[in-house]
């Protein structure tokens, strides 16, 4: 109760008790019980009620014990014997009282915040029997405190303690319980089980993620089974592909279904055996067709889908070899056309190239050999075909004689080099054909000309020179010498070259 009023008979005194706030009734605001005042106010209050209690003994215990015997005497004789046998009621100090009261404050304050736990663990839901004596208990005290029997509160109130600190305790045992009992449920593929147990954790305590989210997952089960359960007759049928799908959608919903995790593991597996035996196949079959360049592929994407297969090792090592030896017959056709071409830079490249990649490969080494004395021959007569004049030179025309020997020693010459091969023969004839030169003087200069000689005075004179670049010098005393230069071009005529001083000095 939130106040109570005491009057004593023939007296207008009232007594109203301090408010406080009880267990099983909402707290309400208003003045601290005296318990909670300090020692001051609690003196006070010690005093009060010791003036009204002297009070009562003067004024109105007499009138009391009056009137109580004048009931007595009308009361017949049988009743007599039931007021005798009630015990009486040992009175309490008003330092007992004070001491009660204290101590069921204190039981008060400790049982509220647990009372507010226990509401908060939906406790009146599972706690059962334990829960209506923790109820009864604490209502209980609430009633005795208000009556200011402080002791049967005092009892009360350790008594829903007791039972609090128990539920309490049960309140773990049972979300634990829950939990595991949830757990075994969905992994057994119960649903309704699950639900239930993860239900009545999260009534318990609201903020478990653990139940959330194995409520999610047993609501989402029906689901996921109905998944697996298509996914593993298609992987019994053998569309793997297609079972491998569905698991993977069951997994998007529920990640954590080990089923459907562990099943997926099967399918990819035989999914990647059926893949590796179809490269192997395949890579066969362009090894056997000398396809080296395929053979080498599929062997590879083998490997990486079986690292370890000693088969695949091996076709990939054959398909290396053939590509190998594929790549050395290249060289050698392409460098054989090349050569035929006449094209002696190109075929050193592909023999070069070979024997980069096996410097032991003979066809390689001749190659290089014959293809570098053909280019310098090829370079040779090129330079002097171009440059005819340089045969004027009778050093230049004794190497190209040379030149000319060799390469009408080849044996398989080409058009190239036969067609280089005459015209060099025909300007080294030309080039040796001495032809009629008319030389006219005054007789009387001294003519002189080099690589020939001197030829002394004269009018007129024939001289046999073959083609080339000559210089005719004239000199005579008193006069200023003169010096002429000419060339004589093969198959081409000449005026007659006068050589004279006249020019006095």
């Amino acid at each position: 109760m939130d106040e109570a009023t005491t009057a004593q008979p023939g007296h207008d005194e009232v007594i109203q008790p301090a408010r406080v706030e009880l267990a099983g009734r909402a707290a309400a605001p208003g003045p601290q019980t005296p318990g909670r005042r300090g020692p001051a106010l609690a003196a006070w209050i010690v005093l009060a009620l010791l003036l009204v209690l002297a009070m009562g003994v003067v004024f109105v215990l007499p009138n009391w014990v009056a009137d109580r015997e004048q009931e007595q005497a009308a009361e017949p004789a049988g009743s007599v014997e039931s007021v005798v046998a009630a015990p009486p009621i040992p009175a309490l100090s008003p330092e007992e009282l004070a001491r009660l009261r204290a101590e069921a404050e204190a039981l008060l304050a400790d049982l509220l915040p647990q009372q507010a736990r226990l509401q908060a663990l939906s406790a009146e839901s599972w706690g059962g029997e334990d829960w209506t004596v923790y109820d009864s208990s604490a209502k209980a005290g609430d009633d005795a405190y208000l009556a200011e029997t402080f002791q049967d509160a005092v009892a009360s109130y350790a008594r829903a303690l007791e039972v609090g600190e128990a539920l309490l305790g049960r309140s773990v045992n049972i979300i634990g319980a829950a939990l595991e009992a949830g757990t075994a449920a969905l992994d057994a593929g119960n649903s309704s089980v699950a639900q239930q147990q993860f239900s009545l954790v999260l009534g318990i305590e609201p903020e478990s993620e653990a139940a959330r989210i194995g409520l999610e997952r047993a609501e989402q089960l029906p689901d996921v089974l109905a998944l697996v359960q298509r996914a593993d007759a298609l992987s019994r049928e053998g569309s793997l592909q297609e079972a491998a799908a569905l698991y993977r959608e069951a997994l998007a919903i529920d990640s954590a279904w080990q089923p459907a995790r562990e099943a997926l593991g099967v399918v990819e597996g035989r999914i990647q055996a059926r893949r590796f035996e179809s490269l192997m196949s395949e890579a066969f079959t362009a090894l056997a067709s000398e396809d080296y360049e395929e053979a080498n592929e599929r062997f590879t994407a083998a490997l990486k889908l079986r690292p370890g297969s000693e088969d695949a090792a091996n076709g990939r090592l054959q398909a290396e070899q053939g590509q190998r030896l594929d790549q050395i017959a290249l060289v050698e056709a392409r460098a054989a056309a090349f050569e035929r071409r006449e094209l002696w830079a190109r075929a050193i490249e592909q023999y070069e190239m070979a024997l980069a990649e096996d410097a032991t490969l003979i066809f390689a080494q001749e190659g290089v050999a014959r293809a570098q004395a053909r280019a310098d021959l090829d370079s040779k007569l090129s330079h002097l075909l171009s440059n005819p004049n340089l045969l004027f030179d009778d050093g230049v025309l004794a190497d190209a004689e040379l030149l000319l020997s060799d390469a009408q020693a080849m044996a398989e010459p080409g058009p190239r080099l036969a067609e280089q091969t005459d015209e060099l023969g025909r300007l080294i004839r030309l080039a040796s054909t001495p032809m009629a030169i008319e030389l006219e003087s005054d007789e009387l200069t001294e003519v002189t000309v080099y690589r020939v000689g001197p030829l002394g005075v004269f009018a007129q004179t024939t001289l046999e020179l073959r083609p080339g670049t000559y210089t005719a010098i004239g000199s005579r005393d008193g006069f200023r010498d003169v010096r002429t230069t000419f060339t004589i071009l093969p198959g081409q005529s000449l005026a007659p070259i006068r050589v004279a001083c006249s020019e006095p000095i």
